[in-house]
């Protein structure tokens, strides 16, 4: 039986930032959208969102509660669509939906079409905010998208979190590879909708940014393929990839994998013959948006079976620590730090880490043998205690990711 990895192993869990709500002080906000409009928002009581990446974004600013309208890419945060109005499709948009839900604004992307709907919206005196979509900037691209949405909402200090926060996930995988000991292999995005249009891509899309930085090379781009082109067997057999990726929209609109298997070429390519598909969401593999950095951790993880670097943590783990008491670790806690050095550290190990002043009760405090600890453990919190920040094994250790201390090693090297 045929093999395929359908890939949901690594997803960080969308946690909202806090966000205040906005009073009438805050509005009206003008800003220049991605297509040079000059767009006057006066409220943000009633936001509807076009395209599934802003939607991630609205939700990770806090504002949720504000959303009336979702078009059908916004799956992420499941279940959206059970509590809020689908208003259509964005390459496919239509007046009336979007009209009807009375939005105060309407975010959409540089791929939403016709534009003849974006500027009948405008005439009915919606402002219409277009947020970038062009590849060109790589992985700075859901930056830029999250950079604007929260602009237009007026919420920037959120949104220089939340960007702040996926640089540093991003970061993540380039640490993750840093100690691979396998070849890179070649990997080929496909992209199929229906029976009939099937394309592979190369140079100059999201797909590609997405394959090298999770430390592929791309079959179709190293043949020379720039953007989309028609599949074809030469092509397949030229580009000869390791792994095939696929979007799960796509193979359930083809009528799933055996159409894919069927495409001529494929059965004999490296892929074809070692059933090495990887199948993602739509959204979380090329959305560019809130879930980039733990899309690029997942890829890395399937491209690179040598790759040190935990995906998930195995609970409960059990270490003894630097003052030779002996602690397991049940579930996932909040880690809270003593000092900056050790914040950086737990940082690069793949966590969200807190000051040790914004603790919350139920926090694991990582300190350093010179740290004031023993009041904490006295008082009953949970106290890992390391020998240094600069021992990133034993501070690895502690947090049950020996692997990732590994792969930090080796970048420091």
């Amino acid at each position: 039986m045929r093999a395929i990895i359908l890939c949901f192993i690594f997803a960080l869990v969308l946690v909202p930032l806090s966000s205040e709500a906005q009073d009438d002080s805050t509005f009206p906000i003008t800003i220049v959208d991605a297509t040079g409009h000059e767009v006057t928002l006066e409220s943000i009581d009633a936001i509807a969102s076009g395209s599934g990446d802003v939607t991630e974004i609205i939700v990770a600013l806090g504002l949720q509660d504000k959303l009336v309208g979702i078009d059908i890419s916004s799956t992420y945060p499941p279940g959206l669509d059970q509590s809020i109005e689908v208003i259509g499709f964005a390459r496919r948009l239509t007046v009336e939906p979007i009209a009807a839900v009375q939005p105060t604004v309407f975010f959409c992307t540089e791929i939403c079409t016709p534009t003849v709907v974006l500027d009948q919206l405008r005439e009915l005196g919606i402002p219409v905010v277009i947020i970038p979509d062009n590849p060109e900037p790589g992985l700075d691209l859901p930056i830029k998208k999250i950079e604007m949405v929260a602009a237009a909402l007026g919420v920037p200090e959120q949104g220089q979190a939340l960007a702040e926060k996926l640089r540093t996930e991003i970061g993540w995988t380039a640490t993750a590879l840093s100690n691979i000991t396998d070849e890179p292999p070649y990997v080929l995005m496909v992209y199929v909708r229906g029976t009939r249009l099937q394309l592979i891509s190369g140079e100059g899309v999201p797909a590609n940014d997405m394959i090298e930085a999770a430390g592929g090379i791309d079959a179709a781009a190293d043949i020379g393929v720039n953007g989309y082109t028609t599949l074809n067997a030469e092509l397949i057999l030229t580009s000869y990839p390791d792994i095939i990726l696929l979007m799960q929209g796509g193979v359930e609109s083809a009528g799933g994998m055996e159409t894919i298997y069927d495409i001529q070429g494929i059965a004999q390519t490296p892929a074809g013959q070692n059933d090495r598909f990887l199948v993602y969401d739509d959204m979380y593999l090329l959305g560019m948006s809130t879930r980039t950095g733990s899309m690029l951790l997942d890829l890395a993880h399937n491209f690179h079976p040598s790759m040190t670097w935990e995906l998930q943590v195995q609970y409960p783990y059990t270490l003894t620590d630097a003052t030779d008491v002996t602690i397991t670790v049940d579930a996932e806690y909040p880690i809270a730090t003593t000092n900056d050095e050790l914040f950086d550290v737990v940082q690069q190990l793949g966590y969200h880490p807190l000051r040790f002043e914004t603790r919350t009760p139920k926090s694991i405090v990582v300190a350093t043998l010179d740290d004031e600890w023993m009041a904490l453990r006295e008082d009953g919190e949970t106290v890992i205690v390391v020998n240094s920040a600069d021992d990133i094994a034993s501070v690895a250790n502690a947090l049950g990711v020996s692997g990732r201390g590994e792969a930090l090693i080796a970048r420091r090297k």
